[in-house]
């Protein structure tokens, strides 16, 4: 599947094991189907619902999924390579063993999310929703969490180190053995009332 338009279509087949090369798709239905093994470059999904689709296995290499709905789906072992996922929501779907290379994930949806040991290194994830998500031993390094929601997130053993994070209210966090730098130490003494100098 190469160089193709598709706008309110409704896919019911298989696609498992498709090649999809600079696609694009808005509003498209994928609800349920087959899209394991399924090799992305240089397409857009926008709008698309993907709601208990399975994805396992896929690959997805600079594409976009903007404002995409992951409801129940299975992300079993995906890798995202600099991909640009904003506004896309994973509401309940299954994120075992999901890979990410770097990419914009800004204004995604994790809550109540399992992400144990996830790596979002150098990842950009300004305002992204981990409300109760469970973060424990996932690395944050040189991520840009700006604005992000933590709140009631299990940080334990998460390392923040070098990660962008302003906007983030420390004080309403839960840090066991939670990894920081110098800079997010301070700004953690400082939430909490202490004066730095």
């Amino acid at each position: 599947m190469k160089e193709q338009t598709f706008i309110d279509n409704q896919f019911k087949d298989s696609l498992q094991g498709t090649v999809i090369d600079r696609c694009t798709f808005r509003n498209c239905r994928f609800r349920g189907i087959d899209l394991q093994e399924v090799q992305t470059s240089n397409s857009v999904f926008e709008n698309c619902d993907f709601s208990g689709a399975k994805l396992n296995d896929s690959h997805h290499h600079t594409s976009a999924f903007l404002n995409c709905d992951f409801h129940m789906a299975n992300l079993w072992t995906v890798h995202f390579s600099h991909c640009k996922m904003t506004g896309s929501s994973f509401i309940e779907a299954i994120l075992t063993g999901m890979s990410i290379e770097e990419g914009d994930w800004s204004y995604t949806n994790f809550r109540l999310q399992a992400l144990g040991k996830q790596n979002f290194t150098n990842v950009r994830l300004m305002e992204a929703d981990f409300y109760e998500a469970d973060l424990t031993g996932v690395v944050f390094s040189g991520a840009d969490l700006t604005r992000a929601k933590l709140m009631k997130a299990n940080l334990k053993k998460a390392d923040l180190r070098e990660a962008v994070v302003d906007g983030i209210n420390f004080k309403d966090l839960e840090l066991n053995d939670t990894k920081l730098d110098w800079h997010q130490a301070i700004r953690v003494a400082e939430s909490h009332g202490a004066k730095v100098d």
